[in-house]
Protein backbone atom coordinates (compact mmCIF):
# COMPACT_ATOMS: atom_id res chain seq x y z
CA UNK A 1 0.00 0.00 0.00
CA UNK A 2 2.79 2.46 0.91
CA UNK A 3 4.73 1.66 -2.28
CA UNK A 4 1.69 2.32 -4.45
CA UNK A 5 1.23 5.76 -2.85
CA UNK A 6 4.88 6.88 -2.99
CA UNK A 7 4.66 8.38 -6.53
CA UNK A 8 1.61 10.43 -5.52
CA UNK A 9 3.39 11.68 -2.43
CA UNK A 10 6.45 12.71 -4.39
CA UNK A 11 4.25 14.44 -6.97
CA UNK A 12 2.55 16.48 -4.25
CA UNK A 13 5.92 17.42 -2.77
CA UNK A 14 7.15 18.45 -6.20
CA UNK A 15 4.19 20.78 -6.73
CA UNK A 16 4.66 22.49 -3.38
CA UNK A 17 6.39 25.87 -3.32
CA UNK A 18 10.12 25.52 -3.03
CA UNK A 19 10.14 21.92 -4.26
CA UNK A 20 13.64 20.57 -4.87
CA UNK A 21 12.79 18.77 -8.13
CA UNK A 22 13.72 20.57 -11.37
CA UNK A 23 11.32 18.39 -13.36
CA UNK A 24 8.59 16.78 -11.23
CA UNK A 25 7.27 14.60 -14.05
CA UNK A 26 10.74 13.27 -14.87
CA UNK A 27 11.32 12.51 -11.21
CA UNK A 28 7.95 10.76 -11.03
CA UNK A 29 8.79 8.62 -14.05
CA UNK A 30 12.14 7.74 -12.48
CA UNK A 31 10.46 6.70 -9.27
CA UNK A 32 7.93 4.62 -11.17
CA UNK A 33 10.73 2.86 -13.06
CA UNK A 34 12.54 2.21 -9.76
CA UNK A 35 9.43 0.82 -8.13
CA UNK A 36 8.68 -1.27 -11.20
CA UNK A 37 12.13 -2.81 -11.16
CA UNK A 38 11.88 -3.47 -7.41
CA UNK A 39 8.48 -5.06 -7.88
CA UNK A 40 9.83 -7.28 -10.62
CA UNK A 41 12.78 -8.27 -8.43
CA UNK A 42 10.52 -9.17 -5.50
CA UNK A 43 8.24 -11.12 -7.82
CA UNK A 44 11.23 -13.05 -9.11
CA UNK A 45 12.44 -13.82 -5.59
CA UNK A 46 8.96 -14.88 -4.53
CA UNK A 47 8.82 -17.28 -7.47
CA UNK A 48 12.23 -18.67 -6.55
CA UNK A 49 11.10 -19.24 -2.96
CA UNK A 50 7.92 -20.95 -4.11
CA UNK A 51 9.90 -23.25 -6.39
CA UNK A 52 12.32 -24.01 -3.57
CA UNK A 53 9.45 -24.83 -1.19
CA UNK A 54 7.99 -27.15 -3.83
CA UNK A 55 11.34 -28.93 -4.25
CA UNK A 56 11.78 -29.29 -0.48
CA UNK A 57 8.27 -30.68 -0.10
CA UNK A 58 8.99 -33.22 -2.84
CA UNK A 59 12.26 -34.19 -1.14
CA UNK A 60 10.43 -34.57 2.18
CA UNK A 61 7.81 -36.82 0.58
CA UNK A 62 10.54 -38.92 -1.04
CA UNK A 63 12.46 -39.18 2.24
CA UNK A 64 9.29 -40.15 4.11
CA UNK A 65 8.48 -42.78 1.49
CA UNK A 66 12.00 -44.22 1.71
CA UNK A 67 11.80 -44.24 5.51
CA UNK A 68 8.47 -46.07 5.45
CA UNK A 69 9.89 -48.54 2.93
CA UNK A 70 12.88 -49.27 5.17
CA UNK A 71 10.53 -49.55 8.11
CA UNK A 72 8.39 -52.06 6.21
CA UNK A 73 11.47 -54.06 5.22
CA UNK A 74 12.58 -54.15 8.86
CA UNK A 75 9.07 -55.19 9.87
CA UNK A 76 9.06 -58.03 7.34
CA UNK A 77 12.45 -59.17 8.61
CA UNK A 78 11.20 -59.05 12.21
CA UNK A 79 8.16 -61.10 11.30
CA UNK A 80 10.40 -63.64 9.61
CA UNK A 81 12.50 -63.95 12.76
CA UNK A 82 9.40 -64.34 14.89
CA UNK A 83 8.02 -67.00 12.55
CA UNK A 84 11.13 -69.10 12.98
CA UNK A 85 10.20 -69.67 16.66
CA UNK A 86 13.64 -70.66 17.99
CA UNK A 87 12.25 -72.39 21.07
CA UNK A 88 10.16 -74.73 18.91
CA UNK A 89 13.07 -75.48 16.57
CA UNK A 90 15.38 -76.13 19.49
CA UNK A 91 12.93 -78.62 20.98
CA UNK A 92 12.49 -80.30 17.60
CA UNK A 93 16.26 -80.57 17.08
CA UNK A 94 16.75 -82.02 20.55
CA UNK A 95 13.99 -84.52 19.89
CA UNK A 96 15.57 -85.62 16.62
CA UNK A 97 18.97 -86.00 18.28
CA UNK A 98 17.40 -88.13 20.99
CA UNK A 99 15.68 -90.21 18.33
CA UNK A 100 18.98 -90.69 16.51
CA UNK A 101 20.69 -91.82 19.73
CA UNK A 102 18.00 -94.43 20.43
CA UNK A 103 17.61 -95.61 16.84
CA UNK A 104 20.41 -98.19 17.21
CA UNK A 105 18.63 -99.78 20.17
CA UNK A 106 15.80 -102.29 19.71
CA UNK A 107 12.40 -100.62 19.65
CA UNK A 108 10.74 -101.42 22.94
CA UNK A 109 7.84 -99.00 22.85
CA UNK A 110 6.31 -99.89 19.53
CA UNK A 111 8.07 -97.04 17.65
CA UNK A 112 5.22 -94.54 18.07
CA UNK A 113 6.76 -92.10 20.59
CA UNK A 114 8.75 -89.96 18.14
CA UNK A 115 5.85 -89.25 15.74
CA UNK A 116 3.59 -88.54 18.70
CA UNK A 117 6.09 -86.05 20.17
CA UNK A 118 6.39 -84.35 16.80
CA UNK A 119 2.61 -83.96 16.64
CA UNK A 120 2.53 -82.50 20.16
CA UNK A 121 5.33 -80.08 19.32
CA UNK A 122 3.56 -78.96 16.15
CA UNK A 123 0.37 -78.36 18.12
CA UNK A 124 2.32 -76.36 20.69
CA UNK A 125 3.81 -74.21 17.95
CA UNK A 126 0.35 -73.55 16.58
CA UNK A 127 -0.91 -72.50 20.01
CA UNK A 128 2.03 -70.14 20.44
CA UNK A 129 1.42 -68.58 17.03
CA UNK A 130 -2.29 -68.22 17.76
CA UNK A 131 -1.55 -66.59 21.10
CA UNK A 132 1.00 -64.28 19.48
CA UNK A 133 -1.69 -63.13 17.06
CA UNK A 134 -4.20 -62.62 19.90
CA UNK A 135 -1.71 -60.53 21.89
CA UNK A 136 -0.96 -58.39 18.84
CA UNK A 137 -4.67 -57.69 18.30
CA UNK A 138 -5.33 -57.04 22.00
CA UNK A 139 -2.34 -54.71 22.41
CA UNK A 140 -3.27 -52.66 19.36
CA UNK A 141 -6.93 -52.49 20.37
CA UNK A 142 -6.20 -51.40 23.95
CA UNK A 143 -3.88 -48.64 22.75
CA UNK A 144 -6.64 -47.36 20.47
CA UNK A 145 -9.26 -47.67 23.22
CA UNK A 146 -7.11 -45.56 25.57
CA UNK A 147 -6.52 -43.03 22.76
CA UNK A 148 -2.76 -43.47 22.77
CA UNK A 149 -2.54 -41.89 19.34
CA UNK A 150 1.19 -41.23 19.46
CA UNK A 151 2.03 -44.93 19.04
CA UNK A 152 0.87 -47.33 16.33
CA UNK A 153 1.72 -51.01 16.76
CA UNK A 154 3.40 -52.55 13.73
CA UNK A 155 4.82 -55.78 15.14
CA UNK A 156 4.45 -57.47 18.54
CA UNK A 157 6.90 -60.34 18.08
CA UNK A 158 6.51 -63.61 19.99
CA UNK A 159 5.57 -64.21 23.61
CA UNK A 160 8.36 -64.86 26.09
CA UNK A 161 8.56 -65.17 29.86
CA UNK A 162 6.79 -62.00 30.99
CA UNK A 163 7.38 -60.11 27.74
CA UNK A 164 6.74 -60.04 24.01
CA UNK A 165 9.17 -59.07 21.29
CA UNK A 166 10.77 -57.87 19.24
CA UNK A 167 8.26 -55.03 18.95
CA UNK A 168 8.06 -52.17 16.48
CA UNK A 169 5.85 -49.07 16.85
CA UNK A 170 5.34 -46.13 14.52
CA UNK A 171 5.63 -42.76 16.32
CA UNK A 172 2.90 -40.24 15.39
CA UNK A 173 3.05 -36.49 16.06
CA UNK A 174 0.24 -34.15 17.14
CA UNK A 175 -0.89 -33.68 13.53
CA UNK A 176 -1.18 -37.41 12.89
CA UNK A 177 1.98 -37.60 10.78
CA UNK A 178 4.50 -40.47 11.14
CA UNK A 179 7.75 -39.01 12.47
CA UNK A 180 9.75 -42.08 13.42
CA UNK A 181 9.79 -45.58 14.83
CA UNK A 182 10.33 -47.11 18.25
CA UNK A 183 11.82 -50.60 18.31
CA UNK A 184 12.77 -52.85 21.22
CA UNK A 185 13.78 -56.44 21.79
CA UNK A 186 11.20 -56.82 24.56
CA UNK A 187 8.04 -55.10 25.78
CA UNK A 188 6.82 -55.63 29.34
CA UNK A 189 3.83 -54.12 31.13
CA UNK A 190 3.50 -52.75 34.65
CA UNK A 191 0.19 -51.81 36.22
CA UNK A 192 -1.05 -50.11 39.37
CA UNK A 193 -4.61 -50.86 40.41
CA UNK A 194 -4.53 -48.31 43.23
CA UNK A 195 -2.90 -45.58 41.16
CA UNK A 196 -4.90 -46.44 38.02
CA UNK A 197 -1.90 -46.33 35.73
CA UNK A 198 -0.21 -48.55 33.19
CA UNK A 199 3.43 -48.47 32.11
CA UNK A 200 4.88 -49.72 28.83
CA UNK A 201 8.45 -50.87 29.47
CA UNK A 202 10.62 -51.16 26.35
CA UNK A 203 13.94 -52.96 26.83
CA UNK A 204 17.04 -53.00 24.60
CA UNK A 205 15.90 -50.76 21.79
CA UNK A 206 16.09 -47.40 20.08
CA UNK A 207 14.00 -44.58 18.63
CA UNK A 208 14.56 -43.49 15.04
CA UNK A 209 13.79 -39.87 14.09
CA UNK A 210 14.81 -38.04 10.95
CA UNK A 211 17.08 -40.89 9.92
CA UNK A 212 19.00 -40.82 13.23
CA UNK A 213 18.90 -43.79 15.59
CA UNK A 214 18.83 -42.84 19.29
CA UNK A 215 19.30 -45.74 21.75
CA UNK A 216 17.29 -45.80 24.97
CA UNK A 217 18.68 -44.25 28.14
CA UNK A 218 21.26 -46.44 29.83
CA UNK A 219 22.77 -47.79 26.62
CA UNK A 220 26.59 -48.10 26.71
CA UNK A 221 28.56 -45.72 24.49
CA UNK A 222 28.97 -46.97 20.93
CA UNK A 223 26.06 -49.44 21.10
CA UNK A 224 23.20 -48.84 18.65
CA UNK A 225 20.41 -50.33 20.77
CA UNK A 226 19.94 -51.01 24.46
CA UNK A 227 18.73 -49.44 27.69
CA UNK A 228 15.14 -49.02 28.85
CA UNK A 229 12.32 -46.68 27.81
CA UNK A 230 9.25 -46.39 30.05
CA UNK A 231 5.99 -44.77 28.93
CA UNK A 232 3.46 -44.19 31.71
CA UNK A 233 -0.23 -44.02 30.86
CA UNK A 234 -2.08 -42.29 33.69
CA UNK A 235 -5.81 -42.58 34.32
CA UNK A 236 -5.82 -46.07 32.86
CA UNK A 237 -7.50 -49.02 34.54
CA UNK A 238 -4.94 -51.84 34.22
CA UNK A 239 -7.50 -54.62 34.75
CA UNK A 240 -8.51 -55.01 31.06
CA UNK A 241 -4.81 -55.10 30.16
CA UNK A 242 -4.10 -57.75 32.79
CA UNK A 243 -7.01 -59.88 31.58
CA UNK A 244 -6.02 -59.67 27.91
CA UNK A 245 -2.22 -59.56 28.23
CA UNK A 246 -1.52 -61.40 31.47
CA UNK A 247 1.68 -62.96 30.09
CA UNK A 248 3.30 -59.51 29.82
CA UNK A 249 2.92 -58.73 33.55
CA UNK A 250 4.91 -60.01 36.49
CA UNK A 251 3.48 -60.25 40.00
CA UNK A 252 6.00 -57.71 41.29
CA UNK A 253 5.28 -55.25 38.49
CA UNK A 254 1.60 -54.97 39.34
CA UNK A 255 2.31 -53.04 42.54
CA UNK A 256 5.89 -51.75 42.43
CA UNK A 257 7.31 -49.62 45.24
CA UNK A 258 7.05 -45.90 44.42
CA UNK A 259 7.77 -44.38 47.84
CA UNK A 260 10.68 -44.80 50.25
CA UNK A 261 8.80 -43.27 53.20
CA UNK A 262 11.19 -40.35 53.78
CA UNK A 263 9.02 -37.45 52.61
CA UNK A 264 5.65 -35.99 53.52
CA UNK A 265 4.00 -36.12 50.10
CA UNK A 266 1.32 -33.54 50.93
CA UNK A 267 3.89 -30.98 52.12
CA UNK A 268 6.07 -31.57 49.05
CA UNK A 269 3.09 -31.10 46.74
CA UNK A 270 2.03 -27.87 48.48
CA UNK A 271 5.56 -26.44 48.49
CA UNK A 272 6.14 -27.16 44.81
CA UNK A 273 2.78 -25.69 43.78
CA UNK A 274 3.45 -22.54 45.82
CA UNK A 275 6.78 -22.02 44.03
CA UNK A 276 5.30 -22.79 40.62
CA UNK A 277 2.64 -20.14 41.20
CA UNK A 278 5.34 -17.50 41.80
CA UNK A 279 6.91 -17.94 38.34
CA UNK A 280 4.55 -17.80 35.38
CA UNK A 281 7.19 -16.93 32.78
CA UNK A 282 7.10 -20.43 31.28
CA UNK A 283 3.36 -20.88 31.78
CA UNK A 284 1.22 -21.84 34.73
CA UNK A 285 1.78 -25.33 36.12
CA UNK A 286 0.37 -27.27 39.05
CA UNK A 287 1.38 -30.64 40.48
CA UNK A 288 -1.92 -32.49 40.65
CA UNK A 289 -0.96 -36.00 41.78
CA UNK A 290 2.11 -37.44 43.49
CA UNK A 291 2.20 -41.14 44.37
CA UNK A 292 5.60 -41.26 46.05
CA UNK A 293 9.26 -40.22 46.23
CA UNK A 294 12.24 -42.56 45.88
CA UNK A 295 15.79 -41.25 46.46
CA UNK A 296 14.76 -37.64 45.82
CA UNK A 297 12.85 -38.38 42.60
CA UNK A 298 9.08 -37.83 42.49
CA UNK A 299 7.25 -40.92 41.18
CA UNK A 300 3.99 -41.39 39.28
CA UNK A 301 3.19 -37.69 38.92
CA UNK A 302 0.76 -35.64 36.88
CA UNK A 303 1.23 -31.92 36.22
CA UNK A 304 -1.45 -29.65 34.81
CA UNK A 305 -0.58 -26.78 32.47
CA UNK A 306 -3.12 -24.01 32.95
CA UNK A 307 -4.22 -21.05 30.87
CA UNK A 308 -4.38 -17.53 32.29
CA UNK A 309 -8.06 -18.00 33.14
CA UNK A 310 -7.37 -21.26 35.00
CA UNK A 311 -8.47 -23.75 32.34
CA UNK A 312 -6.45 -26.95 31.88
CA UNK A 313 -4.49 -26.78 28.62
CA UNK A 314 -2.75 -30.14 28.93
CA UNK A 315 -1.83 -32.75 31.52
CA UNK A 316 1.67 -34.21 31.76
CA UNK A 317 1.89 -37.63 33.40
CA UNK A 318 5.27 -39.23 34.04
CA UNK A 319 6.95 -42.11 35.78
CA UNK A 320 9.55 -39.78 37.31
CA UNK A 321 9.97 -36.06 37.99
CA UNK A 322 13.38 -34.64 38.91
CA UNK A 323 13.92 -31.12 40.28
CA UNK A 324 17.22 -29.38 39.60
CA UNK A 325 18.50 -25.82 39.38
CA UNK A 326 21.10 -23.54 37.88
CA UNK A 327 22.43 -20.18 39.06
CA UNK A 328 19.12 -18.38 38.71
CA UNK A 329 16.64 -20.90 37.34
CA UNK A 330 14.87 -24.15 38.08
CA UNK A 331 14.29 -27.14 35.83
CA UNK A 332 11.63 -29.83 36.09
CA UNK A 333 12.45 -32.94 34.07
CA UNK A 334 9.66 -35.43 33.50
CA UNK A 335 10.72 -38.85 32.22
CA UNK A 336 8.86 -41.75 30.63
CA UNK A 337 5.40 -40.32 30.28
CA UNK A 338 2.78 -38.83 28.01
CA UNK A 339 1.05 -35.52 27.50
CA UNK A 340 -2.74 -35.54 27.47
CA UNK A 341 -4.36 -32.91 25.31
CA UNK A 342 -7.87 -32.91 23.86
CA UNK A 343 -8.27 -36.50 25.03
CA UNK A 344 -5.19 -37.70 23.13
CA UNK A 345 -2.13 -39.32 24.71
CA UNK A 346 1.22 -38.53 23.07
CA UNK A 347 4.45 -40.02 24.48
CA UNK A 348 7.29 -37.64 25.35
CA UNK A 349 9.81 -37.22 22.53
CA UNK A 350 12.90 -39.25 23.39
CA UNK A 351 11.27 -40.08 26.71
CA UNK A 352 11.64 -36.64 28.34
CA UNK A 353 9.68 -33.42 28.83
CA UNK A 354 11.40 -30.40 30.40
CA UNK A 355 9.82 -27.38 32.09
CA UNK A 356 12.38 -24.57 32.31
CA UNK A 357 11.64 -21.80 34.83
CA UNK A 358 14.09 -18.96 34.05
CA UNK A 359 12.79 -16.55 36.71
CA UNK A 360 12.70 -18.99 39.60
CA UNK A 361 14.51 -17.93 42.77
CA UNK A 362 16.74 -20.98 43.26
CA UNK A 363 17.67 -19.89 46.77
CA UNK A 364 14.01 -19.88 47.77
CA UNK A 365 13.46 -23.25 46.09
CA UNK A 366 16.41 -24.68 48.03
CA UNK A 367 15.20 -23.20 51.33
CA UNK A 368 11.83 -24.82 50.72
CA UNK A 369 13.59 -28.19 51.01
CA UNK A 370 12.30 -29.81 47.83
CA UNK A 371 13.51 -33.30 46.88
CA UNK A 372 16.50 -33.11 44.58
CA UNK A 373 17.59 -29.77 46.06
CA UNK A 374 17.95 -30.88 49.69
CA UNK A 375 18.38 -34.28 51.38
CA UNK A 376 15.36 -35.57 53.26
CA UNK A 377 17.33 -35.56 56.53
CA UNK A 378 17.75 -31.76 56.32
CA UNK A 379 14.41 -30.84 54.74
CA UNK A 380 11.39 -29.37 56.54
CA UNK A 381 9.30 -31.49 54.16
CA UNK A 382 10.65 -34.79 55.50
CA UNK A 383 8.32 -37.34 57.04
CA UNK A 384 8.50 -37.21 60.85
CA UNK A 385 6.30 -38.62 63.63
CA UNK A 386 4.67 -35.20 63.98
CA UNK A 387 3.90 -35.16 60.22
CA UNK A 388 2.54 -38.66 59.96
CA UNK A 389 5.76 -40.67 59.99
CA UNK A 390 6.31 -43.83 61.89
CA UNK A 391 9.75 -43.10 63.40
Amino acid sequence: MIRRRLPSLFLLLALLPGAWFDDPRAELERLQRTLGSERAEWTRKEQEYRERITRLEEQLRDATARSLLREQEHLDFTRLLAAIAPDVLEAEISQRLDSADTAVEPAATGGGSAPQAAVLETERARRLERRRHEISLALGSLLVAERVEGLELLESGRVGDGWTGPVVFRVIDERGRPVGTLAADRLRLEGSRTGRSLTLVFEDGYERRGGARVPFAGTPEGVERGGVRRIVLARVDPRPWIEALGELFSAASLERIVDDGRWNLLLVQRALNRLLALDGSAGLYRLKTLEGIVEGVLCDVSIEELSRDGRTVRVLTADRLSISGGESSALLTLEDGVQLRDGRKLPFLEGRYRIFLPRADLAEWTRAGLPGLMPAADSPLALTPERGGGN
